[in-house]
């Protein structure tokens, strides 16, 4: 199932983080099948990492959010 990112950053964060645990559990029986031999659509595989990619990229945005509204974010200086 191909999921925008548009419609991913509409879900709440613990919705977000099941539907990564649904995604990554979804990509592990697809690579046990594909161990098999019998991936009919190896395609998927492609779609579940990718699905994966961008549910965490969104999570991690959040809590880069979150980190810069309270304060403590890193500012890059070196001293």
């Amino acid at each position: 199932m191909k999921t925008k990112a548009k419609k991913l950053r509409e879900l709440a964060t613990d919705e977000l983080r099941q539907a990564c645990q649904d995604r990554m559990k979804e990509y592990f029986d697809l690579r046990k099948v594909k161990v098999t031999g019998k991936l009919e659509n190896p395609l998927q595989l492609r779609q579940a990492r990718r699905a994966i990619a961008r549910i965490k990229t969104i999570l991690n945005e959040r809590a880069s959010e979150k980190a810069v509204t309270n304060g403590s974010a890193v500012t890059g200086k070196q001293g």
